[in-house]
This record gives structure tokens, C-alpha cells and sequence, in this order.
């Protein structure tokens, strides 16, 4: 059997995740699966036969303090070896999994535990247990950690006793699999209620969507968080059905040693790292020799469709193939068949960039809300400017005020403990995805931007801003920027870069002018505030797929809005 109709007959037969391990467990038991680095910095994995001996372990244990179907069971750890079996160990005993990010604040933490009310909690060690020290110490009676621990019982310890679980548990595709709590914005964390059957809906979806590429032996490196809806189906559900090797990322600032390392042959990543290595490259216009220079003009003119020579078009593309190709096929390993964009739009000259490098970036589209995937780009109809069209299953509309609606089995069962929200958020079986756009001729999803960050200035104009941030991310020293003008008579941003000087701020100056010149007059930013800081999801105002925090960036900046609608 080759392997695309190996996983095509693995997903006609699944109706819990869980399955996807005992498939492989007894197919390839001794094939390795899952790689952490250890202490001396060498990869160590583990097989499938392995993996599923400790889950029974853990099991066994879950089983001694009394978990029943549909318990929480809360893990908050860094991506290893060790979330992946807690995981799979709840859900197979019909408890359900609560990922949470290691970066979230007290507040959030304390919300989502007396929410969810978890059976049991998974640390990866004392410190996250120190840090929150006002949360747990009530609960220490349900605290276990991964790595080892005076105070509580740890992974170690629970794998260590010879006896596993045997037990069959009956999982039904309808049974809960995961609550994911979404970051807030303005208020509390919401709980996403996601079954079996709409997280395996997903894998069937990009099972479809991936298959263009000639599934083998692949690898994995998995870097962003598994506590996100986009990394867990992505970066360990999917992997998982295609029987592939996962390499778990020891830092992110080790991210680009280790996709050398790793050579992964599928990578998903956010926005934000494409953008990054694009940048990279456009800055080398202005820093490297005479030479360099004048290719990548004619390359970067190339990819804009700008009007050149033919002969300029040739040199463009001579230099894309020996030099500019090789050159980021060496950064992502070399081995990449295909690169996926998800968590936040992607800049289209971005995609356009690395299509052009024969890379294969698709982007896609999706919500926790909606287990998460909704809409990608193909292989054979990849446009950046696009989400791509809706996956298998799923319906999509836009509705009267132009907000993006869809339906399908991989919608979320609703908000944990939230029904007046949840009724707010589907309505009649449609999911209200708070996002704005429209579908081109081929029934490809255009996204202008968001509802709720949509600008209404003084004048009654209405203004997305993502857009217009699009274009002023272009710059090689624009880390984040964000556009205000709520109830204003026009639009300011305040931009974020990590070197501020008298050069980069006329830089700007020039750059801002050029983009208003493209804008109409409603769309131009007036004034900018220049402010040399790094955000982070650690000080609250991105989140974990880097994605501004605006709310929060304007009420802390709140002063210096103020100054930049003092005098005109």
C-alpha cells in the first residue's frame, strides 16, 4: 500500500484521535516518532511502541485518582515528548485536554483553573508552580510535574512502575477532545469546546490539501506552541496521521540552527518568520556591493510585476535560481517540500517572494473556533493575495455587512461555560468568524481585515487598517506597527523598531510619504510615533502567534495618542 491510500484508509476509520497512535503503534512500533534535545544538545526520540507504553503508564495513574469521562485535565509545558503523551493518556480515558501557554499572566491562569475546573494539573516544573504560586497552592493535591520535583510526583516516577492500563475506554467522534482557551484581548480567556470529530474533519481536510506533494518519510519541527489550535493540528495531529518524525524545537531562539539540523520536509510557521527572512534579503539591496544590489532590485521589481527590460526580467530570474533559491532552501533545512502561513495574514509580496522561489508557501485561514482550519491555498491555484477556497466540508457566505461566515463539521460545540456568547458566535449553524472580505471569481476568501478593529473615524469613514499595516511592515526596520483613529478626524500610528536614531527616523519619514501616496486620503497616516521597544507575548501585548494586541498597546500608549492629536 502506497502512502496516500494509507492515510486515506487510517481516516475513513477514525473516529478519535487517540486511534491515530494504536494505528501506528502496530504498524511501525519501532519506528521513532517523537524527538526531544536533551541535556548535552543531541536529539533523542522515542518510538511509537515506546510512546504508547508510557501513555498506559500515565494512564494507569490517571485511573488511580479517579479521572471519569469528560474530567479536565490541564497541561501547561513547553512542546516535548512528555504533552504529547499527557495528552493522548487523557483523551483516550474520555477526559478532556486544556493546553495552556506557559506565557500567560496570573490572571488568565486563575481564570481558565476555576473555569474549567481541571481533575488534574500537568506543570512542567516547580517554577511555572512558583510563579503562580497564588493559583496552585490550594490545589497541590492534583499537581504533577514533567520534570523532576522535591514537592510533587513527576513524569519520571509515574513511567517508572511496570504496570500499564489495559482498560478499553469507548471514545465516540462526538465526545469533547479539547477545551482551548483563546487569549483576550479586551476581557477574559474563552474556552473553544472541540470534539474528535471536528479536529479529525481538519486532518481530512489538509490530508486533500497535501497529498499535491508526494507524501513519504517526512519531518517535522515544531516550534510554536501546542497549546494553539493552528501548531496542535499542524505541528502533532497531522504529523501523527501521516505517520511522520516530529522534532520538538528546544528554544525559538534556536529556530533556525535547528531546522539545519532537523531538515524538516513540511514546516509551519507564522507570518511574522517569512516576513523576517524576506526583509532579510530586501535589506541586502541597500548593504551589500554594487553587484548584489543591482540583482536583487531587478529581482524584488520582478516579483511586483513592475514594468523592466526583458533582459533585466532574465537576470531577475537567473538570480533567483542559482543564488536567492539555494541561499533559503539552506535556511529551512533544504529538504522543504512545502511551507505553510497560518495565525495572522500574510503580507502578499511575501508570498509572492517565495512561490517565486519555487518554495511552495501556502497560505491558510482558520480559528480555534473552527478546529482551526477553514480555507488554504492549493498547489495548483496558490495566490497570496488570497486565503485560497474552503476546504472540503465546509460551506462559506458573507454576510450584508461583509463579515465572513462558515459551516461544517469542524466548528467548535460552543464556548466552555458561555452560551450567551456561544449563541452570539453561531447563529443558525453559522460561525460568525468576526473577520471581513469577500470571494474573488475563482471562490477564493479575501480578507480586508477585522470587525472589531475596524476604524470609524469622526467623519463616519470606515477604515481597515490591515491594509494599510501590510504596507508599512515592508519596512526593514518596522517590527510592529498600529493604526489608531477610532472617533478621530484622521489616522495616526505608532510603530515599533528595535533601533531608533536620527537616520531610521528620516528613513521613515520618506517611507511613510511614499506609502500615503498609494493611499487615499481617508487611508493616510497623518502623524507616527517612532518607539523603540520589542514587544512580547511575556509583557501582553502580542499574542502567541505574534499578532498585535492592540487594545492593550493603546490603553498602555494611551498618553502618547493623545500628543499626536494635540496640533496638526
Amino acid at each position: 500500500m502506497n502512502k496516500k491510500k494509507e492515510i486515506t484508509s487510517i481516516l475513513k476509520r477514525l473516529n478519535n484521535l487517540p486511534y491515530l497512535l494504536k494505528f501506528w503503534a502496530k504498524k511501525k512500533p519501532n519506528q521513532k516518532f517523537l524527538y526531544n534535545k536533551n541535556y548535552n544538545g543531541d536529539w533523542v526520540g522515542k518510538t511509537f511502541i515506546e510512546i504508547s507504553s508510557d501513555i498506559k503508564k500515565i494512564m494507569n495513574y490517571f485511573n488511580a485518582c479517579g479521572l471519569q469521562k469528560g474530567d479536565r485535565v490541564l497541561i501547561l509545558s513547553n512542546n516535548r515528548i512528555e504533552w504529547v503523551e499527557f495528552d493522548i493518556a487523557t483523551m483516550t480515558m474520555g477526559g478532556i485536554t486544556v493546553p495552556s501557554f506557559v506565557t500567560n499572566n496570573i490572571h488568565d491562569n486563575e481564570f481558565i483553573i476555576n473555569d474549567c475546573n481541571p481533575k488534574i494539573i500537568i506543570l512542567e516544573n516547580e517554577n511555572i508552580y512558583k510563579k503562580n504560586l497564588s493559583i496552585f497552592k490550594n490545589k497541590q493535591d492534583r499537581v504533577i510535574t514533567i520534570d523532576k520535583s522535591k514537592k510533587f510526583l513527576y513524569y519520571d516516577r509515574i513511567i517508572s512502575e511496570n504496570n500499564e492500563n489495559n482498560n478499553l475506554y469507548k471514545i465516540t467522534s462526538d465526545d469533547i477532545s479539547s477545551i482551548i482557551y483563546t487569549s483576550g484581548t479586551t476581557g477574559n480567556p474563552k474556552g473553544v469546546v472541540l470534539t474528535h470529530k471536528s479536529i479529525i474533519h481538519n486532518l481530512q481536510a489538509a490530508e486533500e490539501l497535501i497529498n499535491d506533494f508526494n507524501l513519504d518519510e517526512e519531518r517535522f519541527l515544531s516550534f510554536l506552541p501546542l497549546s494553539h489550535s493552528y501548531e496542535r493540528m499542524a505541528g502533532l495531529y497531522f504529523p501523527l496521521t501521516i505517520g511522520a518524525k516530529i522534532y520538538f524545537c528546544s528554544s525559538t531562539n534556536k529556530l533556525l540552527k535547528e531546522l539545519k539540523e532537523v531538515k524538516p520536509t513540511i514546516f509551519s510557521a507564522v507570518p511574522r518568520l517569512y516576513e523576517n527572512i524576506f526583509k532579510k534579503i530586501k535589506s541586502q539591496i541597500y548593504q551589500s556591493n554594487i553587484f548584489i544590489s543591482f540583482f536583487l532590485h531587478n529581482v524584488f521589481k520582478y516579483i511586483k510585476k513592475d514594468k523592466i527590460s526583458f533582459i533585466k526580467i532574465f537576470l531577475a530570474r537567473v538570480f533567483i535560481k542559482f543564488v536567492l533559491e539555494k541561499r533559503i532552501k539552506i535556511i529551512l533545512g533544504g529538504k522543504t517540500k512545502v511551507l505553510i502561513s497560518g495565525g495572522a495574514a500574510l503580507n502578499p509580496e511575501v508570498g509572492k517572494f517565495f512561490n517565486k522561489l519555487g518554495l511552495n508557501l501556502l497560505q491558510g485561514y482558520g480559528q480555534t473556533e473552527a478546529s482551526p482550519l477553514i480555507s488554504c491555498n492549493r498547489k495548483s491555484s496558490n495566490d497570496p493575495k488570497t486565503v485560497g477556497r474552503v476546504v472540503k466540508g465546509v460551506k462559506v457566505r458573507i454576510s450584508t455587512e461583509g463579515e465572513i461566515l462558515i459551516k461544517g463539521n469542524n466548528l467548535m460545540l460552543g464556548y466552555w461555560n458561555n452560551l450567551s456568547l456561544t449563541r452570539k458566535t453561531i447563529r443558525k449553524g453559522w460561525l460568525c468568524t468576526g473577520d471581513l472580505g469577500f470571494l474573488d471569481s475563482s471562490g477564493r476568501i479575501i480578507i480586508n481585515g477585522r470587525k472589531k478593529d475596524l476604524i470609524v473615524t469622526s467623519g463616519g469613514d470606515n477604515i481597515s487598517p490591515q491594509k494599510i499595516e501590510t504596507m508599512f511592515l515592508e519596512h526593514n526596520n518596522i517590527e510592529h506597527v498600529a493604526i489608531y483613529g477610532d472617533n478621530k478626524p484622521y489616522l495616526v500610528a505608532l510603530i515599533f523598531v528595535e533601533k531608533k536614531n536620527k537616520k531610521i527616523e528620516k528613513d521613515l519619514k520618506i517611507f511613510f510619504s511614499e506609502i500615503n501616496k498609494k493611499l487615499n486620503s481617508i487611508e493616510r497616516i497623518r502623524k507616527f510615533l517612532i518607539l523603540k521597544k520589542e514587544l512580547s507575548y511575556k509583557d501582553g501585548f502580542i499574542t502567541q502567534t505574534l499578532k498585535i494586541k492592540k487594545n492593550r498597546v493603546f490603553a498602555h500608549y494611551k498618553r502618547e495618542i493623545q500628543s499626536l492629536y494635540s496640533i496638526l
